[in-house]
């Protein structure tokens, strides 16, 4: 097995309109149109998302942060049994194109593409999960480790800062898979009065929106560039989406 995928040009399961309860396509796969768009194949959370407002990646879970390996791993292993702290359940797979990342001590530095993941429960402390590549660094109990999932699986709007995964082209109900456009000409709504020509980032203050983006602040990332007239507050306008 391995975690390199080429990139897809064809074939694809799932057009850029429709939105589907079960799986299609691989989370976080990236798919470009003749016209220069670039989009993600990416997955609603809890709450529904709304046609051409932004979405951003859920937080990692707490419960899911530096994680003792509290038996070692042997290099070679694709298959690993692991301990985590109670308190956030992980649906069968949830994890898949996520990563299994070695945060501290022996191994430290390492990371390795998750294939797939058994569920547990909010209450549930042991989960089992297969890699693309096998652990090159043996681990020991002192090593710590990062379940990662794939940041286009859970996506939500918010105001709160995030990674900008791209806006739904039509509305997608909770828990449903779809294509998130993170780069070319699309539209998006506007929080504020920016000129043309100005680069915008998440806003703060109303979530799914964009507003100018503030240099200075060092805090957001530009995600997008107003195009061909100046934006007005609460309405949608074009953008140039930038964030791939």
């Amino acid at each position: 097995m391995s975690g390199n995928r080429p990139l897809k040009t064809h074939g694809w399961t799932q057009g850029l309109y429709q939105v589907s309860s079960t799986i299609k396509e691989v989370i976080g796969q990236k798919r470009e149109t003749d016209d220069g768009r670039i989009f993600r194949y990416a997955k609603a959370g809890a709450a529904a998302l709304a046609a051409g407002k932004l979405g951003i990646a859920a937080n990692i879970a707490a419960e899911h942060l530096n994680q003792a390996i509290l038996a070692a791993v042997a290099a070679g292993e694709y298959c690993l049994t692991l301990v985590v702290t109670a308190g956030t359940a992980i649906a069968e797979n949830a994890l898949r194109g996520g990563q299994f990342q070695i945060n501290d001590a022996v191994g430290e530095g390492s990371i390795y593409g998750i294939e797939s993941n058994s569920a547990i429960s909010a209450s549930g402390t042991e989960i089992v999960i297969t890699l693309t590549d096998p652990i090159k660094v043996a681990l020991t109990t002192a090593s710590e480790f990062t379940l990662a999932h794939n940041p286009w699986n859970g996506v939500v709007e918010s105001t709160t800062l995030g990674k900008a995964c791209g806006v739904p082209l039509v509305a997608v109900p909770e828990s449903n898979f779809y294509w998130a456009q993170t780069g070319g000409l699309g539209i998006g709504l506007i929080d504020g009065t920016p000129a043309v020509g100005s680069l915008l980032q998440q806003s703060n203050a109303t979530a799914g929106a964009m507003e100018i983006y503030a240099a200075e602040t060092i805090v957001f990332k530009p995600v997008a560039e107003i195009f061909g007239t100046a934006g007005i507050s609460t309405e949608y306008k074009p953008v140039v989406y930038c964030i791939d």
